[in-house]
Formats: structure tokens, sequence, C-alpha cells
């Protein structure tokens, strides 16, 4: 058993807190103030009091809202780039269990967005290279991507997004190897 088996949709979760909008699935127990949204197969719920704990099926409490499962990262989202990154993951890369584990999440963190965003671009997807620059209107945003990267064909598709640079910076370090000289001789 390897140490990216202890790992779960949870960990992921846990760790990307703020980076996806997951789906507000309604927490037994938990308090929801005014304008929370929830969602209870079939549908999503707004909570029209403070401290609502009561059940869906309380008109008094929520309200049905106008919502989609498509707004969110579902735990079949993650699952999906979870699939991925296990095809493409070198368990060696990665160090201590701890390193290994970070660099794997990242890795699942990289597919996850590159997942939605080739959803976002439709049936045909719109995936462009790295950019270092770009601008829109009086708003621009420019970042470096090591050449390194850029040059190498497989590196190169993790330079995507952030996500992918990320990891790509855990575990460069260990891509690049040392080479040590032993005297010797071979028979002929």
């Amino acid at each position: 058993m390897s140490v990216i088996d202890e790992l779960t949709v949870e960990d992921f979760k846990a760790l990307f807190a703020r980076n996806f909008p997951y789906l507000p699935v309604l927490i037994d127990g938990k308090a929801y103030f005014i304008g929370d949204e929830v969602y209870v197969e079939p549908n999503f719920y707004s909570s029209l009091i403070d401290n609502n704990t009561q059940p869906v099926t309380d008109d008094s409490a929520w309200q049905v809202v106008n919502d989609s499962v498509n707004n969110y990262v579902s735990d079949s989202d993650i699952q999906r780039a979870w699939a991925e990154a296990l095809s493409n993951f070198n368990l060696s890369l990665g160090g201590t269990d701890e390193e290994t584990k970070l660099a794997f999440l990242y890795l699942v963190a990289f597919y996850l967005a590159y997942d939605l965003q080739l959803a976002s671009g439709g049936a045909y997807g719109n995936i462009t290279f790295p950019a270092t620059s770009v601008t829109v209107g009086s708003v621009s945003e420019s970042y470096y991507v090591p050449k390194a990267y850029l040059e190498s064909p497989i590196l190169s598709f993790y330079a995507r997004n952030g996500f992918g640079l990320k990891y790509l910076n855990l575990i460069y370090p260990k891509l690049i190897g040392n080479v040590g000289v032993v005297a010797g001789w071979s028979l002929p």
C-alpha cells in the first residue's frame, strides 16, 4: 500500500478549501444563516432564517432556489481527476510521505482545474499553451514560467495552470539526478 492510498477526497477538499466551488451538500446539525444555499438531491435550497438547523422540508426555514450542480465541483469530478493523476504520478518523485501526499494532491488539483477549463470550452474544449501575460481592458496579469518547463514536451503540459506549476515546483528537484563515479573496470 502506498502513501497516496491513505488519502481521501476529504483530504483534497481540506487542502483546497478556498480554491474550488464544491457542491454545498446539506450537513445535518450544521447551523445555516439567511441566504446560505445547500443541495439536497434533486434541489437547491436557500435558508430563510438564521441558525437554521431545520430539514429542507420546512417551508418556513427553506426555499427552493434555481441553481445547477454543473456550477459546482462534485466528488465525482474530484474522483475523475484523481484517476487521471494516478495514471501519471510517480511515487519515487515525492520524497517523504508528506511531500508525496502534497505533490499528489496538487497533481489532482491540476487535472481538476484542467478538466473544468476543458468543460467550459464546450464540446471542443479551448485549451491554449501557457501564457506569460494576459490583458483584458485595463487589467493585466503576467507571470514567469521557467524555460525548463516550457521546453519539455512533458513538463510544459503541467504549466497550463497554477496547480500544475506548483506540482512541478514540488517534484522538479527530484527530476534532476546526481551522478557519482566509481573506480573499477569491466571484463572484455
